[in-house]
């Protein structure tokens, strides 16, 4: 959940923290504040566009930064997620900022680690859900109806799912091979062309599981040869070059030799021939090492340009057939099996199409049992949401789940045979219409809450949203409202930024935000509300006063939701 917003330099906030609880969290405050400046400011968290616009007028730049508490994210793809992109929570947090600068450059970090928006989105969607009275998200993407179905389904529909999935894996397979075997002559005549090439040049290579990680070690064994080998040999051609004078040996042999025949002149070179040839006798001695060292060295030029081809080659092989060795490996002998296969293709494809057709009639029977116990869910889901409506004011609403069987040519899907969507009439008598085209903002606020509350036991996504739901409800509606978001705060966190008094009194944890002027500058600033500070705040909103029947008012309408 999110444990801590700080704002600095958006819009009218020079800056501030939001430390939002568990629980229903509402966030109010005079027309005009700027409420929504938090959920803005969220929506950069999330991955949102940003532009130069959003800075402070006095500023160079805005700054957002995040902390979420994820010991209670409970979606398996979550930990796949931040293992795939290298994020390393902080005692089971992370930290999320992002920094617009008045160039309009953003940059995005994830506890420190700079990350593309791209990413931030993927994680966001693990973490908050983000709801406003003009909703589009979740329940109105009618592409996403069969999924809440499924999640609403629960155990019984994961069984079911499962075994129709292992039945459509199979049968997708199945079709395939006989798709391939069933091709034209012309077709079949070049895919055995390319398998038998492809054959020829894995087979050709010499391939065995483990090679790839052998000639990696032996080449960087040939290249730390090669470095000492060459170092070797140039100390050998400085002490010895085979007597052409250019190496130390043959200069101190002709030194010696020449201090030698002036011994009997009138110079005294004293035991000058006597050292030259000590010497010249320890240079040898050195020499003959470094000459055994050089030939005992396990190098040769021959091994490494070898390997280096096999290398090379096995890296031309994986752009064409697969990721590793053992993929390569694999890739020949299915490719085998597939020519040995074009032998007796009359015979195979008649096989394959009996195989097809029980597979057909099992697949269809999975396809039923899961239809059957989504028809039973779907059921359950309408009776729920409907009790739901009328809690919610809205006693004559109508919401059913339309299955819609699937042309021959795409009848297996992977929900099913039927496509799913939900359908909503208001009035009775009014025929159902798909829940996306719901226009009136204040049956669209109703219906995503009791759809929320209904799916809150199943939905992961720990922190949701809901920015203005109330807009276009009052009265007995408000009430309603206010007790459903105060539910769903028992399974989530909840932010809301409302402007009613019920919600505000429901709250678990208070907020306002407030805006001031100076000469030259706004500033707007959020704080949390302490008992008698969100009475006044619920008397301002139920009458726009603070006089004594307003504010026992409020006091009784805070202990309603207390009970």
């Amino acid at each position: 959940m999110l444990t801590r917003l700080e704002i600095s330099n958006f819009a009218v906030i020079s800056h501030a923290v939001f430390e939002p609880g568990r629980g229903l969290n509402v966030i109010t405050g005079e027309t005009g504040a700027g409420k929504s400046l938090l959920v803005d400011a969220l929506g950069l968290i999330m991955g949102d566009k940003a532009s130069r616009n959003i800075i402070r007028s006095d500023s160079e730049y805005a700054y957002v930064e995040a902390v979420f508490d994820i010991t209670d994210v409970t979606d398996e793809g979550f930990d796949a997620f931040l293992k795939d992109t290298d994020i390393e929570p902080e005692e089971g947090s992370l930290i999320i900022s992002r920094k617009i600068s008045s160039e309009g450059k953003s940059i995005a970090r994830i506890n420190g680690k700079t990350v593309v928006l791209a990413v931030l989105r993927q994680l966001a969607s693990f973490l908050v859900d983000v709801h406003g009275q003009n909703d589009t998200q979740v329940i109105f993407d009618e592409n996403k109806n069969c999924e809440m179905l499924f999640a609403f389904g629960g155990e019984d529909v994961r069984k079911a799912k499962d075994i129709y999935d292992e039945k459509l894996a199979d049968y997708k397979e199945l079709v395939l091979k006989i798709r391939n075997l069933s091709q034209s002559p012309e077709l079949l005549k070049r895919r055995r062309e390319y398998l038998e090439f492809a054959i020829s040049e894995i087979d050709g290579a010499g391939l065995h599981p483990g090679m790839e990680e052998e000639l990696l070690t032996l080449k960087r064994k040939m290249a730390e040869g090669a470095r000492i080998a060459e170092s070797l040999q140039i100390a050998v051609e400085c002490l010895d070059d085979q007597g052409n004078d250019r190496g130390v040996i043959s200069k101190l042999s002709l030194a010696a030799s020449v201090i030698g025949k002036i011994k009997s002149e009138t110079v005294n070179v004293g035991d000058l021939e006597q050292r030259l040839s000590s010497s010249l006798l320890e240079i040898q001695s050195v020499s003959e090492e470094v000459t055994a060292l050089l030939e005992e060295l396990d190098y040769d030029p021959k091994v490494k340009e070898d390997t280096d081809r096999k290398i090379s080659k096995i890296y031309e092989l994986r752009s064409k057939y697969g990721d590793t060795v053992e993929d390569l490996l694999k890739f020949s002998s299915d490719a085998k099996a597939e020519l040995d296969s074009f032998e007796n293709n009359k015979e195979i494809v008649s096989e394959l199409k009996k195989k097809r057709h029980v597979l057909e009639s099992e697949l269809l029977s999975a396809s039923d049992k899961l239809d059957s116990v989504l028809r039973k869910t779907a059921g359950e889901l309408e009776s729920d949401i409907v009790k739901e409506l009328a809690d919610l004011e809205m006693p004559d609403s109508l919401f059913k789940v339309e299955f819609t069987k699937r042309p021959n040519d795409r009848f297996f899907s992977s929900h099913g045979t039927h496509d799913i969507r939900f359908m909503f009439s208001a009035n009775p008598g009014q025929e159902a219409k798909p829940l996306s085209s719901i226009v009136s903002g204040g049956e669209a606020s109703r219906i995503m809450l009791a759809v929320k509350n209904i799916l809150s036991r199943c939905d992961s996504i720990p922190t949701l949203v809901f920015d203005e739901i109330d807009m276009g409800v009052s009265g007995k509606a408000s009430v309603a409202i206010a007790y459903k978001l105060h539910s769903i705060g028992e399974q989530h966190q909840v932010l809301c930024v409302s402007h009613t008094s019920q919600i505000c009194a429901a709250a678990d944890n208070n907020y306002m935000l407030t805006k001031s002027r100076s000469e030259d500058n706004t500033s707007a600033s959020v704080t949390k509300l302490d008992e008698e500070g969100k009475v006044l705040e619920v008397s301002r909103l139920l009458s726009g006063k603070s006089d004594e029947e307003s504010v026992n008012l409020a006091k009784s309408l805070i202990n309603q939701f207390r009970r």
